[in-house]
């Protein structure tokens, strides 16, 4: 149970404020605001204890969602997992997570935590349930992308591309769910499916990758009309914990674990590769997977970095070229490689041009690429002008490393997709549109200097 729920910003605005206990005053959330000035853009971790009160938090879309408790004896796995329900409901109601959505929709979003929540109790309700309790009009608002990179919590805020190469609106999938029933059977009839994969990957000096990680998802957001039956049919030589002896293991994926949605035929799974199921209304995670160093296809990117002192212009100058491995016909965007320093920077310049380099706080150096195409090539010569430290006294054996953000479209490292996508239900021409696509991002991308 909880006393205060809350919404913010990443600066610390507070949005939303429900106090259901009536235990402190408003006062409350202001250690939790000064948390988050203290670390200057970085996040705050999900648990802190700030005078004599819990403070358990997500971050979310641009959004801290925090829960604040008087008692130490709640679960904290649980009160996670019920901001995570919480913001799942917000994003499906008002179509996007971000600021401007909340603002927009301070009334929708109050009434969906007074249907949700019960004097600090959460009822764990789903979307499909408050459907018919829910009254509130929401306003759309699309979503703006307020950082370089992309958070994959709002997946569905870009273009999609259907099964057969056509082309949708960026903002298809941003919508609303319908109130009402009357709306509901004007929604139009389509689903969108994304299979997401984030990237743990450590890189050594040498070019050795010391850890390659990849955690995965597939994620849909439904707006089907009644009540469907969805088949995904997945690679043929998709295997979990071992490859039989029978088949071909040089083409095959393993994957090392993988967790199901409550509502999947795991035994169609077992057989035939298939997810089937009757997908719940709204937006929902279906299919998690992790795989370990057995990757398929190449790391999207590779960097090589030399470092060096120009003692005359008092100066630390670094080499930088960034490749990118995946094939031509693929395009990676919202590249930023981040660059610690163990002392604050006065100043940096660049070489390449087209590219943006900047000082994001006192010791950290950020190189942003807005894209780059498969098989192409980066370079650029940074110099950095260190404040206040004098050339002997550098440490340049303490840069980095490099933390590398980025996005690619239509390329995994696991090689999964989705072969076939079908929707079937009890009715003549029922005809929905699907939309689906593969998503790779630089999760904890990092190489050493």
């Amino acid at each position: 149970m909880i006393s205060v729920f809350c919404a913010l910003s990443s600066i610390g605005e507070v949005i939303i404020f429900k106090d259901f206990r009536h235990q402190f005053g408003r006062n409350v959330i202001e250690p939790f605001v000064d948390e988050i000035k203290r670390k200057h853009g970085r996040r705050v971790p999900p648990i802190v204890i700030l005078e004599n009160k819990t403070y358990v938090s997500i971050y979310r879309g641009g959004l801290y969602f925090v829960a604040i408790v008087a008692v130490s004896n709640v679960s904290p796995i649980y009160l996670l997992e019920s901001l995570h329900r919480i913001s799942d409901i917000i994003q499906d109601y008002c179509g996007t997570l971000n600021v401007k959505a909340i603002r927009a929709n301070l009334f929708l979003v109050h009434e969906l935590l007074d249907e949700n929540m019960d004097y600090g109790l959460f009822q764990c309700l789903t979307t499909s349930d408050l459907r018919s309790l829910v009254h509130y009009e929401p306003v759309v608002v699309h979503n703006i992308k307020e950082e370089v990179g992309f958070s994959p919590d709002a997946i569905f805020d870009l273009g999609l591309n259907f099964l057969n190469q056509m082309q949708i609106s960026s903002n298809a999938a941003t919508k609303p769910l319908a109130i009402g029933p009357q709306k509901q059977t004007e929604q139009r009839n389509e689903i969108f499916i994304d299979v997401i994969e984030k990237l743990n990957v450590t890189i050594e000096k040498d070019g050795e990758v010391s850890t390659a990680e990849i955690h995965g998802s597939i994620r849909l957001k439904s707006f089907l009309h009644g009540s469907p039956d969805l088949k995904i049919m997945l690679n043929r030589d998709l295997f979990v914990g071992s490859i039989p002896s029978e088949y071909n293991k040089k083409g095959a994926i393993l994957l090392d674990e993988c967790c199901f949605h409550k509502c999947i035929n795991r035994e169609l799974f077992s057989s035939e590769r298939t997810l089937h199921f009757k997908p719940p209304v709204g937006e929902s995670i279906i299919f998690t997977y992790i795989l370990i160093d057995k990757l398929k296809n190449p790391l999207p990117f590779r960097i090589s970095a030399t470092k060096s002192e120009d003692s005359a212009q008092k100066t630390v100058i670094l080499n930088l070229k960034l490749k990118c491995n995946i094939p031509n016909n693929r395009r990676c965007s919202c590249i930023c490689l981040a660059i610690p320093f163990p002392y604050d920077l006065e100043s940096v310049s660049s070489s390449d041009k087209t590219s943006h380099v900047s000082v994001a706080s006192s010791r950290l150096l950020q190189w942003q690429v807005p894209f780059m195409d498969g098989g192409n090539e980066r370079a650029a010569v940074i110099k950095i002008k260190p404040a206040g430290v004098e050339m002997p006294e550098l440490p340049t054996e303490n840069i980095g490393p490099i933390s590398v953000l980025f996005e690619c479209q239509s390329y995994t490292c696991s090689d999964i997709h989705i072969n076939k996508l079908k929707v079937t239900e009890n009715r003549q021409n029922y005809m929905p549109y699907k939309w689906a696509r593969s998503v790779t991002f630089g999760d904890n991308y990092s190489f050493k200097l």
